[in-house]
């Protein structure tokens, strides 16, 4: 289970926390279950997990994986509530074509929208608020 805190949540007494992939709770039942479990800080671009792997590899790790999820707890395409719990991990720039596999050019998809983003009939561009939109080419 992953659950995500602000800091400044985490020390109000009425914060709200998110278990991905599930519904918010409280911020004291967030400590409550951080007495009771092995907890695992995510900090991002720590030196105990590798989450930017360049050209060096093609797959996505389990850790950039966990720090996509903390992103985006649901695919990543405008609208869909897929669960990224279910959601493949997509290069952004094509590995083939050239894409590093690093979290900068990664994104979340379910199978549909992952299977779209390869489709050459429909285009994908990623919206300011980090959705990706996909429009079929005219």
């Amino acid at each position: 289970m992953i659950v995500t805190i602000d800091l400044d949540q985490l020390r109000k007494e009425a914060g709200i926390a998110q278990i991905i992939g599930g519904s918010p709770i409280t911020a004291a039942e967030a400590r409550r279950l951080a007495c009771t479990a092995g907890i695992l800080p995510a900090v991002l671009g720590g030196d105990s997990e590798l989450l930017d792997l360049g050209r060096r590899e093609r797959l996505f790790t389990a850790a950039q994986r966990r720090a996509l999820l903390l992103r985006s707890a649901t695919c990543e395409a405008e609208g869909c509530d897929i669960p990224g719990t279910w959601a493949e991990a997509h290069h952004w720039i094509e590995w083939a074509q050239g894409g590093a596999t690093d979290l900068a050019n990664a994104a979340l998809l379910c199978s549909h929208h992952h299977h779209r983003a390869h489709d050459p009939t429909y285009l994908h561009e990623r919206l300011p608020n980090g959705d990706i939109r996909f429009t079929r080419r005219t």
